[in-house]
């Protein structure tokens, strides 16, 4: 059973990792686009060398994917190595092959949508893509706001890098490439789900449901309903288009509320 399951992860990783190269090289790429993190690096480093994406894509990733080895299960660098193989190894022999549309923004916003599934399906069957996102993943900083706003200033100094070397025009079709990865990547992580799951800890219990109930028409369920005064725990289910608005209420209720979110499934 064992090893049923990691054949299954290894047959979506690499799904995965050949989406992604198709959005790299037969939509991003050709127009002079990228991405943050290694792979946007990797884009720069091929443009300015004029050698493939591919053997960039292996070689920056690869020792940063070493320096945090010990950190990673043996399953997990199984997955992480053989989906960084099969996206170099895609991206290497498809390089030839010309751009699939003409049109720059249309091949931005396919480019984004199917490199961000690809990085969605392998970081949710156990690996990843991109050292950035591994790093994130393997982070020892206690604060997760800290590791978010590193992740995104190292991404935004990349994607303003690509603006020196592409063009500045090419830096914002990059910019909605990057904002459609980003979006299409946290769906395929929750596998697919147009629902998710809030986990709501405040102090202002009655305020919150009150809220969500009248503005929202949600249903709140209070998991610990203990003493009077203090935290407690709630719960409701919101869909991924409302889902920005009900969090910016929450948040203007109580500032120093926690929020988690997992995916809803039927």
């Amino acid at each position: 059973m064992t090893h049923m399951r990691i054949s299954v992860r290894l047959a979506w990783v690499t799904l995965g990792a050949i989406l992604s190269a198709v959005g790299l090289e037969l939509f991003l790429v050709p127009h002079n686009m990228m991405i943050g993190g290694m792979t946007g690096a990797s884009a720069i480093f091929s443009y300015l060398s004029e050698m493939r994406l591919g053997l960039f894509l292996f070689l920056l990733n690869l020792p940063l994917i070493m320096f945090r080895y010990r950190k990673l299960d043996a399953q997990t660098r199984l997955l992480t190595f053989a989906g960084l193989a099969v996206l170099s190894l895609s991206a290497f022999f498809l390089h030839p092959a010309p751009a699939a549309m003409d049109h720059t923004l249309a091949s931005s916003a396919a480019g984004g949508i199917a490199l961000g599934l690809g990085i969605g399906i392998v970081l949710r069957y156990g690996g990843f893509l991109d050292a950035a996102d591994g790093w994130a993943m393997t982070s020892e900083a206690k604060t997760p706001r800290r590791i978010s706003r590193r992740y995104w200033l190292f991404n935004g100094a990349v994607l303003f890098a690509g603006g020196f070397v592409f063009g500045w025009d090419e830096a914002m079709y990059s910019i909605i490439a990057f904002l459609l990865a980003y979006r299409c990547s946290d769906f395929a992580l929750s596998g697919f789900s147009l629902t998710r799951m809030v986990w709501i800890t405040s102090e202002c219990v009655d305020e919150i449901r009150e809220t969500l109930q009248s503005d929202y028409g949600k249903e709140v369920i209070v998991l610990d309903n203990g003493e009077s005064g203090g935290e407690k725990v709630m719960l409701c289910t919101v869909s991924r288009m409302e889902q920005a608005a009900v969090i910016r209420r929450i948040r203007s209720l109580d500032p120093d509320c926690s929020l988690a979110f997992h995916a809803a499934h039927r």
